[in-house]
């Protein structure tokens, strides 16, 4: 199976919530840093900052959108 390809530090990126008891299905974060290798399933891993200032550990498998790091700014400095 190929994998998935992993966002770079920076992205925001917006993926299904595997927490099936949340009430919110999709959820959105800031990739904070390197994706780890899953030995058993070659399933890569990235660190992400919620928006509640806490951090998760996400299956890439679960990532529906990527936004680079570069659009990211772009659009928190047209909101801002």
């Amino acid at each position: 199976m190929p994998l998935t390809p992993c966002p770079g530090r920076g992205a925001v990126i917006t993926y299904l919530n595997p927490d099936v008891l949340h009430p919110a299905a999709v959820l959105s974060g800031v990739v904070l840093g390197a994706h780890v290798v899953d030995p058993e399933t070659s399933h890569l891993w990235i660190p992400v900052l919620l928006p509640d200032s806490t951090i998760a550990v996400l299956d890439t498998a679960n990532i529906m959108q990527v936004e680079p790091p570069e659009s990211a700014a772009g659009s928190r400095e047209a909101i801002g």
